[in-house]
């Protein structure tokens, strides 16, 4: 059985049961490389004070709560985390797109080896060519408005500039048409971009990043299905129960995602409810951050048993089912997320969760850090 001791002394066990009311309350997935950290949330108390909730891995519903202050008493911090800690207490406010830039400003230093910085390096270029690209996407939609399409903007033989001088000139009447001045129409148009690239737009010719995370979940649902169809073991209800937790969170993802393609269709609303638009624009990229927050995560750990063992699928999916994010009252209101008798899933993952969990040492496990800075180089 997994020693928890240490974790025990330090932190208290809440009821696994309790939905949390809030995203801030069901706290924020940071990917620390310190082993029992990796599969930690960060929240604020009520005191405003820094606190991880840690899962339980033992025969007891419920997670750790563990006050900033006491993890030196319990376990060794990697330099990254320190860092990276660091870093997030010094952001003025907490989100999943803030804290994710924290993370890739980190990793890009190199601290996690040469590959994760190059993949940080890359995903922070990949960044800023989906927020040209969004902002390129919405000025086309303004300039239908005065009849130019993309296609005019591109034409043969046209140079970079060409086409630059032609927007700014067609600009320049869509913002007459409305009576504001050419500039405020462009700074309209890249605050804009910039809140809605982390989704992107329907009408932009490949998908934002979260819209490929949520691709990826759906796609995710059916394996977890398909796979317990035909496991045949005591353990398949534990995939049908992620797989139904998996599709919960997809649902309310693809309701805000239609939201924020509706409110993005007319491009009316940039010229003439600006702050508004903008404000339901941000809220509806923010909540689904949210709801895909720490998913990326869980979707690397299945991909590396993808191929392995059925013993390690059903080890993984019995901590899956202790680590899927909890939807939020605030999001949906109270939500039944059992899919099944809430005895036998709990007997279930007694049974299957790895028997090597050791969360009670404190001492760092080198190679299970340098596990997790391999996943951080194959994360988006």
């Amino acid at each position: 059985m997994t020693d928890e001791s240490g974790i025990a002394r330090n932190a208290r066990l809440v009821s696994g049961d309790q939905q949390p009311a809030t995203f801030q309350e069901r706290g924020i997935s940071v990917p620390f490389t310190t082993p029992l950290l990796s599969q930690a949330r960060l929240r604020r108390d009520g005191d405003n004070r820094f606190e991880f909730l840690l899962p339980n891995f033992t025969a007891s519903r419920g997670n750790y709560v563990m006050p900033m202050k006491g993890l030196s008493s319990v376990m060794t911090l990697t330099v990254h985390d320190r860092i990276l800690f660091e870093q997030i207490e010094a952001l003025e406010s907490h989100s999943p797109e803030q804290v994710r830039q924290a993370v890739l400003a980190v990793q890009a230093t190199g601290i996690c080896g040469p590959d994760a910085a190059a993949r940080a390096a890359e995903l922070l270029e990949l960044d800023s060519q989906y927020l040209v690209l969004t902002q390129f996407i919405l000025v086309t939609e303004l300039l239908k408005l005065v009849g130019i399409g993309a296609a005019d903007l591109l034409r043969p033989g046209m140079s970079t500039e060409d086409s630059k001088r032609m927007a700014r000139v067609a600009l320049a009447k869509v913002a007459g048409m409305v009576g504001i001045a050419p500039d405020e129409l462009a700074n309209r148009v890249d605050d804009l971009g910039a809140v809605v690239a982390p989704v992107g737009l329907s009408q932009c010719p490949r998908p934002g990043r979260l819209r490929i995370l949520a691709l990826r979940l759906e796609a995710f649902a059916a394996e977890l299905t398909e796979w317990a169809e035909g496991d045949g073991s005591e353990a398949a209800p534990l995939g049908v129960h992620c797989a139904a937790l998996v599709r919960q969170t997809l649902a309310q993802v693809q309701q805000r995602i239609g939201r924020l393609d509706v409110l993005c269709r007319d491009p009316m609303q940039i010229v003439h409810d600006a702050s508004r638009l903008r404000q339901e624009v941000a809220d509806q990229v923010g909540r689904i951050a949210w709801l895909l927050d720490g998913w990326d995560y869980l979707l690397i750990l299945w991909d590396n048993v993808r191929h392995g063992t059925p013993s390690a699928k059903r080890e993984l999916l019995g901590e899956l089912s202790y680590m899927i994010p909890v939807i939020p009252r605030e999001e949906i209101g109270p939500v039944l997320t059992a899919t099944a008798d809430i005895e036998t899933i709990s007997r279930l993952q007694r049974r299957w969760v790895r028997g090597s969990q050791d969360m009670g040492t404190g001492v760092l496990d080198l190679e299970a850090v340098m596990r997790i800075e391999a996943f951080k180089a194959a994360m988006a």
